[in-house]
């Protein structure tokens, strides 16, 4: 049964629910593999386009496979099952287009001749640190200290001016390059704001 409102605000509601899905699946897919901020016009942009498309999409597949079980072809505020099961065709898209991003990943990271599929992560720092590359990294901090390891772990806030970073098996060098003593445990948890510069040497 369709909820009595008036017209004006029943197309505002109508907009909303077929916006919804694509909206969910775009936060999904931008919680998996973050970038950089949309602008409020491009996320509703893009939140109406996925929305239409997957609306059309469980239209086709209430009309043609479930005998108009969820009523998405009925006149005025659509029903209840017809919003639900547009809701988790937005969950279900944001997921897919998230595992079709990881597969493209994987699959580029293993195998050489397939890099050109691997996904622009639009940051220099993801784009580095994501890679199969075993270097070793040179960190050369604020206070003129400086490390070597390999990036362990890192952050990736594409919104954010710093990132954090661990530096494991991590050693402090002097100014010459000599060993000044190697660090145990973990290793250097560093933020991005307190280096200088990062130099990338090939490990042994």
């Amino acid at each position: 049964m369709a909820l009595p409102l008036s017209e004006p605000v029943e197309h505002v509601a109508e907009f909303i629910v077929y916006a919804m899905p694509g909206f969910l699946a775009l936060h999904i897919y931008r919680g998996v593999y973050p970038v950089k901020g949309l602008s409020e016009f491009l996320q509703a942009a893009w939140s109406v386009i996925y929305g239409v498309a997957l609306a059309a999409l469980v239209r086709g597949l209430d009309a043609v496979y479930l005998r108009n079980a969820l009523h998405s072809a009925d006149e005025g505020f659509p029903r209840l099952r017809f919003i639900l099961t547009l809701a988790a065709a937005g969950v279900f898209w944001g997921f897919l287009l998230a595992g079709f991003n990881w597969t493209r990943l994987l699959l580029s990271g293993r195998f050489r001749f397939l890099r050109f599929i691997a996904p622009d992560v639009q940051s220099i720092w993801a784009k580095v640190n994501r890679s199969q590359s075993t270097d070793w990294a040179v960190v050369f901090a604020e206070d003129d200290v400086i490390y070597i390891g390999w990036i362990k772990e890192f952050t990736y806030d594409p919104d954010a001016d710093d990132n954090d970073f661990l530096l494991s098996q991590a050693k402090r060098l002097n100014a010459d390059g000599s060993v000044q003593y190697e660090v145990d445990g973990q290793g250097v948890y560093l933020n991005t704001r307190n280096v200088k510069r990062i130099e990338f040497v090939k490990g042994e």
